[in-house]
């Protein structure tokens, strides 16, 4: 292919990244902004609704990122997103705040577009495709695999664990994909029967306790069982400027858990612990799945907590049934998915140029 410029946004429960970079893999501009998708408007789409606030966002965003790139334009675009994905978009997001749907629409399902609007305000090709697949492309070819020539020989597992939790599979030369072309929905295997409930709306998931909103939501849960006690390390901070117990808990965050854990506090422990125990669950359930050489991990709560992985991995070692895969966080650290949408945006363009 040429050497013409491509494009890319990683779209994440919480934040989205848009960049600009070469096919090689030279990101020459990367703006990054919390996910603010209050700006858009409902309307009737295919058998649902459609909301165009994310495409706003994700279009802003972009040219930004050309802007500071000093590029005009560019071949191809690279999605990758959290799914489950249909008509072009996002299906029934889980894990992103959006307005309330007006009366007279129907709130399932929801469909938030993206492929179309961005095609027609940057006229090129889009491809979109669920992140966790997305990143494991980025592996692949600019990760742990960047090193070695022969794709096809390579068995590899990237799982995030951010917002939710996800898998994306490499295996002997292709991405595993489902039936509707979704990537290893790893989030919601169960791991504790009658459990927390998760976004999904099952109980036990291994999302409603090792991903960002799982921990928080846990820990909220545990505070309120506990009759919320004023001398809990993680309820104190939380309550600056308050005396409403209540209020407090929405001012809950990861960082805050494992400040807390940190210090010793018993609620937040816990709430660590059954992190652990639900991710090493969930890493045992892809390795008896997939027989993957590596797993890496990747995501904001891997990233940001490294030391969670070993504990993780020796859970997982408890309920394997095969050799065991080397388990560590990604090289590409967080920006792999980011990595990834360089190898859909170039596909896109070679295939385009061969039809």
């Amino acid at each position: 292919m040429t050497a013409a410029h491509l494009a890319g946004l990683d779209i994440g429960g919480t934040k989205l990244t848009a960049i600009v970079a070469t096919a090689d893999g030279d990101i020459r501009a990367r703006v990054q902004a919390e996910a603010a998708l209050d700006d858009g408007q409902y309307t009737q789409f295919a058998d649902g609704t459609g909301y165009d606030g994310l495409a706003r966002q994700a279009t802003a965003l972009l040219h930004q990122a050309l802007k500071k790139a000093g590029i005009a334009r560019v071949a191809a675009i690279g999605i990758g997103a959290a799914g489950p994905l249909a008509h072009g978009g996002i299906l029934n997001p889980t894990n992103m705040v959006l307005p309330p749907i007006p009366d007279g629409l129907p709130t399932r399902p929801l469909y938030l577009q993206l492929v179309v609007p961005l095609e027609q305000e940057f006229a090129a090709p889009v491809r979109l495709e669920n992140d966790c697949n997305t990143a494991v492309l980025g592996e692949v070819e600019f990760g742990v695999g960047k090193q070695t020539a022969n794709k096809t020989s390579l068995h590899i597992v990237y799982i995030t664990i951010s917002t939710g939790l996800g898998a994306g599979v490499w295996s002997g030369g292709r991405v595993l994909l489902g039936k509707d072309g979704n990537a290893a929905e790893i989030g919601h295997i169960l791991v504790r029967e009658n459990g927390l409930r998760c976004g999904c709306g099952n109980y036990g998931c291994a999302e409603a306790y090792c991903s960002g909103r799982g921990i928080v939501h846990n820990a909220q849960t545990r505070l309120v069982r506990d009759g919320l006690p004023v001398t809990s390390v993680l309820l104190q901070p939380a309550m600056a400027g308050t005396t409403d117990k209540f209020a407090a808990l929405e001012k809950i965050t990861p960082p805050l858990v494992f400040a807390a854990a940190e210090a010793g506090d018993e609620i937040a422990r816990a709430v660590i612990d059954d992190a652990i125990y639900a991710g090493g669950v969930a890493l045992a359930a892809v390795a008896n799945a997939y027989d993957p050489t590596v797993i890496t991990l990747g995501g904001s709560i891997a990233i940001n907590h490294p030391e969670l992985c070993a504990p993780m991995e020796t859970e997982m070692h408890r309920h394997l049934n095969v050799v065991a895969p080397e388990v560590r966080i990604s090289p590409l650290r967080d920006r792999t998915v980011e990595y990834g949408t360089i190898v859909l945006a170039r596909r896109t363009v070679n295939q385009v140029a061969m039809s």
